[in-house]
């Protein structure tokens, strides 16, 4: 019994890491600050950072909160972070790091780098 509460255990916080990493992500995307997203949810600002880092899981309630607050819908928050398969999982700090750098440019070179990327992505 012991060794399946430590496989739930490991499993809910792969999920709770997954869904910070899309939490973060999203709001790196969008240029907002961690102050920002965690005011306008009214939670503070350890909370939401913990959230972002998994070490903290987050209630359904809040999750929904936190949409809002990112003018996202839930679904787009959640997307597949609940699949068996991790594919993609070492990627994600990399696509962060990106977002963080693209939310600085200027409107004229995001618009430039919108369109080299979906140029690079065509089979």
């Amino acid at each position: 019994m012991a060794s399946s509460r430590s496989a739930g255990a490991r499993n809910e916080n792969g999920h709770n890491r997954l869904l910070g990493e899309r939490l973060a992500l999203v709001r790196a995307s969008k240029g907002l600050s961690l102050a920002e997203v965690a005011s306008a949810a009214g939670i503070s600002f350890g909370t939401l950072q913990q959230y972002e880092s998994g070490a903290r899981g987050v209630s359904f309630g809040r999750l929904v909160e936190i949409a809002h607050a990112l003018d996202e819908p839930l679904t787009a928050l959640v997307g597949d972070v609940f699949g068996d398969s991790p594919s993609g999982k070492a990627d994600t700090g990399a696509v962060l790091r990106f977002a963080r750098m693209a939310s600085r440019l200027p409107r004229a070179k995001l618009n430039v780098l919108v369109a080299v990327a979906r140029e690079m992505s065509r089979p």
